[in-house]
């Protein structure tokens, strides 16, 4: 058995193209333990979403594949090895998800208490169908939808869009799963219902002894909700640490970038905001240096020709970047926005 919930080790996922081979997640590890929460953070295309669709190698007809690897759960089961029955089990029982657009992924011929109900007795072959629908009317009062005996027999389009997503939500959690993912879970939302979504999360992780992993690219949603976060860039991930850590002492340049993009109430330049210059590496092509290099207000000529390390900050903090060198210049973090 994993000493952690999940264990995932040097994870490298491809896709096929007609132009050739697109490395998404280059040599990717971490862990989640029981009751934790960690985010995954980074802007659109950086591999945050599949990796964490690896875990349950949630591809459908995608043409992504596992190259290298493994993802070891808490019964020492390796994913990338199960078959397409040891899967099913896994996905609901072990692993929940909420995906991003619950309108997409909802299906809208079908309503969304046969939706919840659905996921409950295929994994509970011995519940009766009267049974499965009074646990999704249940679960629909949970996650704070009202009128939970009527919103049951709706179909999704007859939902708002925050609703829509606790819906998602109720599905994710219907089979009791160990580990929860949320892939951009506010994205669709308008800003006050982002918080109630927030809340309802926050609330079941303080009720349960579940673990969730967050993806995002918005690091303002982030301090809150989790307990460790990691920084993922071009497929591989370049600096890690516990949420203080992370936005007292960040260490990497992208790091500080992001934290900068975070739009501040004290910010005095209320006219713009900061924005990373620049666009991510082809991930078709050989990434020689650091994946950041190209768009690094500290960039060195050695950012270009070799990948740095990981380095040991803390028990729990690592970055790998070329200025946490002894000979590289000693280069100050920048105030972050709002600061004075």
């Amino acid at each position: 058995m994993s000493e952690h919930l999940l264990e995932v080790k040097d994870l490298a996922v491809s896709f096929s193209s007609y132009a050739g081979k697109i490395r998404a997640v280059r040599g990717v590890s971490f862990h989640l333990d029981a009751g934790e929460t960690l985010a995954i953070v980074g802007e659109s295309g950086c591999g945050k979403t599949v990796t964490v669709k690896a875990l349950m190698k949630l591809y459908g007809n995608s043409a992504a594949f596992i190259e290298e690897g493994s993802v070891i759960d808490f019964k020492g089961q390796d994913v990338v090895h199960m078959n397409s029955r040891e899967l099913s089990k896994l996905r609901g029982e072990g692993i929940g998800m909420i995906f991003q657009d619950p309108m997409t992924s909802l299906n809208p011929t079908l309503t969304v208490g046969y939706q919840i109900a659905e996921g409950i007795r295929f994994h509970d072959k011995s519940i009766s169908r009267q049974a499965a629908e009074q646990k999704a009317i249940e679960l629909l009062k949970l996650v704070g939808i009202p009128s939970p005996e009527e919103r049951v027999r709706q179909y999704p389009h007859q939902l708002s869009g925050g609703m829509r997503q606790r819906v998602m939500i109720a599905i994710a959690i219907a089979c009791d799963a160990d580990i929860i993912i949320c892939d951009e879970p506010t994205t669709a939302l308008d800003v006050t219902i982002q918080a109630q979504v927030l809340e309802l999360l926050n609330d079941l992780k303080e009720k349960t002894n579940k673990a969730f992993i967050l993806v995002t690219h918005d690091l303002g949603i982030v301090f809150d909700f989790a307990d460790r976060i990691q920084v993922m860039y071009a497929g591989v991930i370049l600096e890690r640490g516990t949420k203080y850590e992370m936005f007292d002492d960040p260490h990497h340049p992208y790091t500080w970038a992001l934290l900068n993009s975070v739009p501040s109430k004290q910010s005095k330049n209320k006219g713009a905001l900061y924005s990373i210059q620049g666009t991510p590496p082809d991930l078709m092509m050989p990434i020689q240096g650091c994946p950041f290099a190209d768009r690094c207000d500290y960039c060195m000529p050695i950012c270009k020709e070799r990948m740095p390390q990981e380095l040991q900050l803390s028990e729990t903090h690592t970055v790998s970047c070329w200025l946490e060198h002894s000979m590289a210049p000693k280069i100050k973090a920048p105030s972050m926005r709002g600061e004075e």
